[in-house]
Order: C-alpha cells, then structure tokens, then sequence
C-alpha cells in the first residue's frame, strides 16, 4: 500500500468535514504535504438526490461538500446545481461572469504541502464568443489568480507571446503571464497577477492535475501563493453561450507529478565584435514591428549607413513606432548590455527621440527610457546606452523608439544589442550622419 495512498470519502463525511466557503476558517482535512487526501464528488453519491439549486445572481455557498460560485459584474446568467460538484450554466448580454464548483482552502497551505489537486471532469460546453473551460483559482501571499484552461470559444486565451510550453495530462500546455490593474479580485479591486497554462487542442473531457501545472509554472519563476481556490469553471467574456457539467471528481493529496518540460533554447551568442543583433534595414524590418497605429517599411528616401533606412508611418500618438521584443534567454534581468538605435524626422524643426525598454514586474507594466536625443530636421541623432541594466524581476521585455510628443513621421537606421560597453562602428560618426532628402536650408 502507498504510504501516500488515496482515501475515499463518503459524502456524509465529506459534508460533515464542512468545506470552507472563504479563507480565515479551519481547515477540513485533505492537506499537509500529501499525507492526508481524499475524494469528493460521486465517491459515496447515490443514497439520496441532491435537490437542485438555482442562482441567478452573484452568491457563493456548498452543496455535497463542495463550494460553489457565481460571479458576474452584469448580465442575465443562470447556474443550476445539481450536486456532486456537477452545475449547467447559461448566460447572455454579460460582461464577465464565473460559474464554479470546486474546493476554497483556507489560506494557510502551498500546493506542495496539500499535495497532488486533480479534478476529472467532463463538459457539454457550447459557447458562443469568448469564453473558457478551465481549472481555476487563486492564492494569496502573493495575490494570484490562475486558469489552466482546457479549452475556449472564439478567442483562445490571454493572447500575447508564450514564455514557454510543456507536456502535461496528455497534451501540451503553453504558459503566459499577464498583469491586471485595479480589476476585481478576491480582496477587492487592486492589481495583481494572473498565470496561465493553455491547452494548444481543446477538449471537453479528461483529467487535469492542478499541482503539475502549478510546478510548470514554478520552474519558469512563477510563484504560487498560498491556496484559496481550485474549481472547475465556466467563464464568459461578453458573450453567450450554455454548459452542463456532467462530472466533476475532485480529488486531494497524494504525490505531484512533476511536468516534462522541455530544455531552455540556449542563448543567443554574440558575434566577435560583442553584437547581438544590428539591424540595417536594408532588407526589410529586420525583425522589428509596428507598435500601436504606426506603419513599418524599408525605405530608399533616407539612410544613416547604407541604402536605407526603416521609415515609421501613420502614428497616432507618441508612444507609437518601431517596437522589437528581447530574447528571454539572451536578455536576463540583472544583467547589463548595450543599446542603441540612430533616428532621424525630417518635417519638424526639431524632435525628440526616445529608446524605451516596455517590461512586466509585480508592480505593473513599465517603460523605462535608456536613452534620449533631440534632432532638427534632418539630423540624424543617436539613441545610446552602452551599460544599461535589465531590471531585476522583469520579464516580457520589449525594446522601442518612440518620440517624447507629437506624431511626426520619422527614419530609423543602425538599431542594436550589445554586450556591456560595446557599440558598433557606425556610431563614432552619427554626428558626420550625411543630409537627407527634404532636410531644411
């Protein structure tokens, strides 16, 4: 027999150990590093039917040993609980609403210290627009809150740029982490974030095993707070749509598996010169893109070195430009490299040019300038740093230029990435930078 083998918990007992509705009361057992488990839902069912419960309207209670919840902040939503953890659900005209049956923890637990969460599920899930299935939560110290989500409506979730992937529950998961400020939480409206494992092919039916999805995230350096909720959601984002949950087997404790993840790419090597990347522009973007309304393209009409230039078009504010994200493996928080980029405008008395690193943090998104020059028309001005360092706890770090005010068109040419201290060639003669084309007299 496993030393950390799985109890079977029968209803009665599974009501009698009163599962918390909210953090600050004691504990029912199921926790501590994986000694103690047990299983709720149809485990033990069948002696009596549940009489179904109907909300229309945001509440949270317990019906067979599971809590439940519906959240909206507007709309016409209707839950229908049905006991065993199992609920149908319904919604239209919403902004957001949540439809959950799980399990509240009080607060005072890791995952690892409650050992393995899993939940075998299956779903008639029918969305129409934007919407989730998936396991979800949050912990406090730190606020977090999480989805694995197993599969979506119209728009498969946060958007963005993986930070990495993994194999998990028989399929691969791809991670992000987003930042929401002054939005609803479990302690009122603050900032706080959010951490997200995605399914890359839905399904409707299967086994997620919480605690490995929460591992993934710890080794990408995405803590996990202590545990406040697991549940297995239903959310809509203004949309419609319907579901019936026709099993929802939470289990607790046990032993973790831990996630098979892939090894790290390796870091790009700068070349012998201490270069990592110098773009010209001479054969198109050279891997930098539009930010906000502005348009890119490779141009004749003006060049620093060479033949051309990138041309920035069609901005609407001066934040908008050229905009390239940083390599998280090359690019480290703590460390410290070189930066730069040689602008020029040629329809304004004189600009002012920023180069501006955009980066994540637990505080929020931040935008941090590492170098500013102002130009007159036609002058080509350097953008320099050559000891910048990459703030620590950072992450989704993007590199831009950008002009303090206005949204006067303007040419970029020699942008780059460099080891501490190094810089290339051409900018010991951007002040010798050679006249452009409708330069002022």
């Amino acid at each position: 027999m496993r030393e950390n083998r799985i109890l079977r918990v029968v209803l009665a007992a599974a009501v009698a150990a009163a599962l918390l509705a909210s953090c600050g009361t004691e504990a029912a057992d199921g926790g501590g590093s994986g000694e103690s488990s047990g299983i709720f839902g149809n485990a033990g069912a069948g002696n009596s039917k549940t009489e179904t419960l109907t909300l229309y309207d945001s509440q949270i209670g317990e019906q067979d040993g599971y809590s439940y919840e519906l959240w909206k902040d507007s709309g016409d939503t209707t839950m229908n609980l049905t006991g065993e953890g199992k609920f149908s659900c319904e919604w239209h005209n919403i902004n957001n609403c949540l439809f959950r049956t799980g399990k509240k923890f009080d607060c005072t637990q890791t995952f690892r210290e409650i050992g393995n969460i899993a939940v075998d599920y299956e779903v008639d899930y029918q969305p129409d627009g934007n919407s989730y299935l998936c396991l979800y939560g949050w912990t406090r110290e730190p606020l977090i809150e999480y989805y694995v989500v197993e599969s979506w409506g119209s728009w498969r979730p946060p958007g963005g740029v993986p930070l990495g992937s993994y194999e998990a529950d028989g399929g691969t998961y791809e991670v992000y982490r987003t930042l929401r400020v002054n939005q609803p939480s479990i302690d009122g409206n603050t900032t706080f974030e959010q951490f997200w494992s995605v399914r890359t092919e839905k399904r409707t039916s299967g086994t997620v095993n919480a605690s490995t999805h929460f591992a993934a995230w710890e080794a990408l350096g995405m803590n996990m707070g202590k545990m406040y909720e697991a549940a297995l959601t239903v959310e809509g984002y203004q949309s419609a749509g319907k579901a019936e949950v026709l099993k929802n087997v939470l289990t607790l404790g046990g032993e973790i598996a831990e996630p098979d993840l892939p090894e790290p790419p390796p870091p790009q090597e700068p070349d012998e010169n201490g270069i990592y990347f110098l773009s010209d522009f001479e054969d198109g973007a050279d891997g930098w893109s539009s930010r906000g309304d502005a348009k890119l393209s490779s141009t004749d009409e003006a060049a620093f070195e060479g033949t051309k230039s990138l041309k920035v078009t069609g901005r609407r504010d001066a934040w908008q430009g050229a905009c390239v994200e940083l390599d998280r493996y090359t690019y480290l928080p703590g460390e410290t490299f070189s930066f730069g980029a040689i602008a020029m405008q040629n329809t304004k008395d004189s600009e002012d040019f920023k180069l501006t690193l955009q980066y994540n943090s637990p505080s929020g998104t931040n935008y941090e300038c590492i170098a500013q020059a102002s130009g007159a028309n036609g002058e080509w001005v350097q953008l320099l740093n050559t000891s910048y360092t990459i703030p620590e706890n950072s992450w989704s770090h993007v590199l831009y230029v950008e002009t303090s005010s206005g949204t006067a068109d303007f040419f970029m040419d020699g942008a780059f990435a460099a080891t501490d201290g190094v810089s290339p060639d051409i900018y010991e003669n951007a002040e010798e930078a050679p006249a452009a084309d409708g330069e002022a007299a």
